[in-house]
């Protein structure tokens, strides 16, 4: 059985309509490099001491990332303000790392690090479903953007007569 990578964990997750089904999906697939991730790209209280943008960096074209973030996760403490980790580390130092990170691990987990630096939750998944699988791990919740569309025709006008 191989393991899903962290992206696409969240993929499918995401893909899932009922809170109750996201709630075992994600105990299922329940790890501490998830756990982080998600902590960090939903709570508030927990903020980066690098730019909150994508910095430019090469996505990895290498096949056999899938599943490094799990090993490249544990250097996430050296970007967060909070934690004491990275406080010897200059900026620069700090940057290049992350950029290191980006692009050391496949591409789609890569996005999902920018997601998080972003504090981009995902709108198919809240706060209130992963603190229901992992208890209260996110305190103070970021904005959640507006849940996407259903795509599809547009509401047919009504004619005046």
């Amino acid at each position: 059985m191989t393991t899903l990578s962290l992206a696409e964990i969240t993929a499918g997750v995401c893909e899932l309509k009922d809170t109750s089904e996201q709630v075992a999906y994600l105990q299922k697939n329940n790890s501490k490099e998830l756990r982080n991730i998600l902590i960090l790209m939903y709570d508030k209280k927990w903020s980066f001491s690098i730019p909150s943008s994508a910095p430019p960096y090469t996505p990895s074209v290498v096949t056999e990332s899938h599943g490094m973030l799990y090993r490249e996760a544990r250097k996430l403490a050296y970007f967060v303000t909070e934690m004491k980790e990275g406080e010897n580390l200059s900026q620069v130092k700090k940057e290049s790392l992350f950029i290191q990170m980006l692009e050391t691990v496949d591409k789609a987990d890569a996005k999902l690090l920018v997601q998080m630096l972003e504090k981009r939750p995902f709108p198919e998944l809240t706060a209130d479903t992963i603190n229901e699988a992992f208890g209260e791990i996110i305190s103070e919740p970021v904005d959640m953007p507006p849940a996407k569309k259903k795509r599809g025709r547009p509401p047919k006008k009504k004619v005046e007569e």
